[in-house]
C-alpha cells in the first residue's frame, strides 16, 4: 500500500511539473519577428560601420500650438485661449510620433523586427547617421495561428512584397515569406559596399 502511494505521488508530481513546463513555453514563442540580414552584392554578410537606429510611425500624433501676432510668436504644447482673445493668430503643427525599435546598434549584421498585426503594410526607417537614412516597406498578410489552449493565438505573417529607398540600400529580396514564432531569415537587404 505504501509503495502504491509513493508511485501515485511520483506520477502526480511529474504531471504537475510537465504542465508547468508546457505553459512556460508560451512566453518564449509567442512573438513573431521578421528576420532581416545585411549582405553585399556577392551575398556575403555585411557589418554596418555606422550605428543603426530602426523606427516606425506610431498611431499617435504630437500637436504644437503656434500663436502669432504682429510683434510676437508663442509656441506651446497646449492651447492658450487667452492669446486668441488678444488677437493672436493660431496655427497648428501636427506631427506623427515615432517609436524606436532598435537604438544606435553598432556593427549590425541584421535585425529582427516585429510586424504590425493591425495593418498589412509596415514602414521602417533605417537611420545610419544624422543625415543618412533609408526606408524599408514590408507588405504582408496577417495570419492568426491558434497555438494551444494554454498559449492562445499567435500572429503569423506572410510577406507579399518588400521595397526600399536607395540611399545605402541597393536592393531588397524576400528569402522566406513565412514569418512565424520560429526565427528564420525572411528578408535580405543588399547594401552597396565601396571597396
Amino acid at each position: 500500500m505504501r509503495r502504491l502511494l509513493k508511485v501515485i505521488m511520483l506520477v502526480w508530481g511529474l504531471c504537475v511539473c510537465m504542465a508547468g513546463c508546457e505553459s512556460s513555453d508560451c512566453l518564449l514563442s509567442s512573438e513573431s519577428y521578421c528576420s532581416i540580414s545585411f549582405v553585399d552584392g556577392q551575398g556575403k554578410s555585411v557589418k554596418l560601420l555606422d550605428t543603426l537606429t530602426v523606427s516606425v510611425n506610431l498611431n499617435e500624433y504630437d500637436t504644437t500650438y503656434i500663436y502669432r501676432s504682429a510683434t510676437d510668436t508663442v509656441v506651446s504644447q497646449s492651447p492658450i485661449d487667452s492669446l486668441v482673445a488678444k488677437g493672436y493668430e493660431l496655427s497648428l503643427l501636427v506631427e506623427q510620433m515615432q517609436g524606436v525599435l532598435l537604438n544606435r546598434k553598432s556593427g549590425a549584421e541584421g535585425v529582427e523586427i516585429p510586424l504590425s498585426f493591425t495593418s498589412e503594410r509596415d514602414t521602417f526607417f533605417f537611420r545610419y547617421s544624422a543625415r543618412l537614412a533609408d526606408t524599408v516597406y514590408v507588405d504582408h498578410v496577417n495570419l492568426p495561428y491558434f497555438s494551444s489552449m494554454d498559449c492562445g493565438t499567435v500572429m503569423h505573417y506572410r510577406i507579399t512584397s518588400v521595397s526600399s529607398t536607395h540611399h545605402l540600400i541597393d536592393s531588397v529580396r524576400i528569402v522566406n515569406p513565412e514569418v512565424t514564432n520560429t526565427l528564420k531569415e525572411n528578408v535580405t537587404i543588399y547594401y552597396t559596399v565601396n571597396n
